[in-house]
């Protein structure tokens, strides 16, 4: 699939987005487009979401410095499900569990390859903390890609304004050429409509985040 077409699908959902919240599934009838880019993995994803519980994804996954598998590049679909949600006076959290099965190309061959997420959140108007683990492996390779957020608003927002975040994080890549903890700093801007993550890793290496709801 071009590389420019998760681009061109994010610019079409930010002028046709409705209200909606960025999460790996929507309210029942949703759509969120995803692009993601990390020093060594870069992601694109588009979700529907059938109901506000279970969610059917079409995406791909593309790292490099593996190790023995040099690199990763996976063409896959899955489907997601909100395994709890807590609504709470002054904050909500949420878990979500996701597996599926993709077409994989590594230094080590091609095959068919499977995975499988999981994401836990917990949000007030102040603070933001998250945990996303997710797992890829084939024939003869295995990789988890493991991210921990804490967030800060430095003001309380509502819900129909722009809400900033500076978010840091830590990122671990299993079987990778470097397995040591990375360090990161965001900026986040979010909204109903849209959330979008700019920052840079402890080497300087930059960061960038974009999900769209319509």
């Amino acid at each position: 699939m071009p590389r420019f077409l998760p681009m061109a699908l994010a610019a079409v959902a930010l002028l046709a987005a409705d209200p909606g919240q960025a999460r790996p599934v929507t309210y029942a009838g949703g759509h969120v487009v995803v692009l993601d880019h990390q020093p060594t993995l870069d992601q694109w994803r588009y979700t529907h979401s059938p109901s506000f519980r279970w969610s059917v994804s079409v995406g791909g996954l593309r790292a490099d410095h593996l190790g023995r598998s040099h690199h990763l590049d996976v063409d896959y679909l899955r489907a997601a499900r909100l395994l709890r949600r807590w609504n709470l006076p002054e904050a909500q959290a949420n878990a979500f569990l996701w597996g599926g099965l993709g077409q994989s190309r590594t230094g080590l061959g091609d095959g068919l390859s499977r995975h499988v997420g999981l994401q836990l959140d917990y949000e007030t108007r102040r603070i933001y903390t998250a945990l996303v683990s997710e797992l890829h492996e084939g024939d003869g390779w295995s990789h988890r890609f493991d991210t921990v957020s804490l967030g800060w608003a430095p003001y309380l927002h509502d819900v129909d304004r722009m809400a900033t975040w500076l978010v840091l994080k830590g990122m671990h890549t299993s079987n990778a050429d470097d397995e040591s903890l990375k360090g990161a700093l965001v900026l986040r801007f979010f909204t109903t409509r849209w959330w979008l993550e700019a920052g840079a890793d402890e080497d300087g290496r930059p960061l960038a985040n974009l999900m769209v709801n319509f």
